[in-house]
């Protein structure tokens, strides 16, 4: 029971998204920039409060974790209590971070100029995204043909060799690129 409610199995799981202030205007370069932030216990942030916090770049963070366990050793220290009580508040901590973490990270990113564009729920993460992109691409708009002059028909001369479609985010797809001088 305690293993299911700590890492949430067998339940839905809510996600944040988050939108950089430098979006693309495609909607589908735009989809691939958006951050998912998943709400409730982390357990990597309970064990490592400030690597997790450097990890995610958040400083402020990293900075307060600092302060709060120097004062509780110096509180430690002036109140001369044994050192278990050090280590209990200690562990205290790092279970705030846990339970905070989701709101640590959002407030990270909008210090950093991002903005909330929506909540999701589902059975994991990938059903998360399934969900927020099915709504939110259909009510973004789809970028006009900017070119003034009418499209004409290709000449046998002008078709492409046909080949392969690779993944642009694939090494195949990256390696073709390179080849024809586009990335």
């Amino acid at each position: 029971m305690l293993f299911q409610l700590l890492f949430g199995l067998g339940r839905m799981q809510t996600y944040t998204v988050h939108e950089s202030p430098s979006h693309p205007t495609d909607r589908i370069d735009r989809a691939e920039t958006l951050t998912f932030v998943k709400d409730g216990f982390s357990l990597q942030a309970a064990i490592l409060g400030p690597l997790w916090m450097m990890a995610h770049q958040l400083w402020l963070g990293v900075l307060g974790y600092v302060a709060v366990v120097v004062a509780i050793l110096v509180a430690n220290e002036w109140l001369g209590l044994p050192s278990s009580a050090a280590v209990l508040a200690l562990a205290g901590l790092h279970l705030v971070i846990g339970f905070e973490s989701d709101s640590i990270a959002r407030a990270g990113l909008e210090q950093k100029g991002w903005t909330s564009i929506g909540s999701v729920s589902g059975a994991n993460a990938l059903d998360c995204e399934r969900r927020f992109f099915e709504t939110w691409l259909h009510a973004q708009p789809v970028l006009a043909n900017t070119t003034t002059e009418p499209r004409r028909p290709l000449q046998p001369s002008q078709v492409p060799p046909v080949a392969t479609v690779t993944p642009r985010g694939s090494v195949a797809g990256r390696l073709a690129g390179l080849w024809r001088g586009k990335e």
